[in-house]
């Protein structure tokens, strides 16, 4: 699954990632919008208080289920899968142009690629539309996308760019958010999607 956020997010990342179960049996990706120094320091405090291990994105590491990579600052991270081998993280400062590094966009995309209809992606709180782009091409491959709903939301832009383009399954706070990956996450539940309120 993949996670993008910016304005107002590492406070609710770190909720959401020390809310979840050791025993997750997949891997968590989070593009959020901070300088190098800051994704560091995400990363180490998520994992010194989370049950899963939570990592700095370096290029080529393995993914692993149970494991959680926080993009690098001013890069951009991507999954990729060769054929016959496992997905494995890339870390790129390209394209230049983009607004935002690390993209919400860039990591969704690869994500639909690689892991198709099995893809979870959820836009968090945030300025402008970063996101949009990739969980067209998520929602394109028949996965599930779940957006903060506004009255959560320090800023109420991302998420309502992905809502206001028809892409959204679901609008919920954080904790309906953490208790929906646990419900969307394979062996827990099928692919049909129930709102974790009900």
């Amino acid at each position: 699954m993949a996670i993008g956020s910016s304005t107002g997010g590492p406070k609710l990342l770190e909720e959401i990632i020390t809310g979840l179960p050791a025993d997750l049996p997949v891997p968590i990706f989070i593009a959020q919008h901070l300088p190098p120094m800051f994704t560091e320091t995400l990363a180490l405090r998520m994992d010194r208080n989370s049950a899963l291990s939570v990592f700095h994105a370096e290029h080529g590491m393995p993914v692993l289920p149970g494991s959680v990579y926080v993009a690098r600052g001013r890069e951009h991270m991507r999954v990729k899968r060769t054929p016959g081998s496992s997905p494995t993280i890339q870390i790129s400062p390209e394209p230049q142009h983009l607004l935002f590094k690390p993209s919400v966009d860039e990591l969704f995309e690869s994500c639909a690629e690689v892991y198709g209809r099995r893809t979870l992606g959820v836009v968090l709180t945030g300025i402008g539309y970063d996101g949009t782009i990739g969980a067209r091409a998520i929602h394109n491959a028949g996965g599930v996308i779940l957006t903060q709903n506004a009255q959560s939301c320090a800023v109420y832009g991302m998420p309502k760019s992905c809502y206001e383009a028809g892409l959204s399954t679901a609008q919920l706070d954080i904790d309906r958010i953490r208790r929906a990956i646990l419900q969307l996450s394979p062996g827990h539940h099928d692919r049909a999607f129930a709102d974790p309120a009900a």
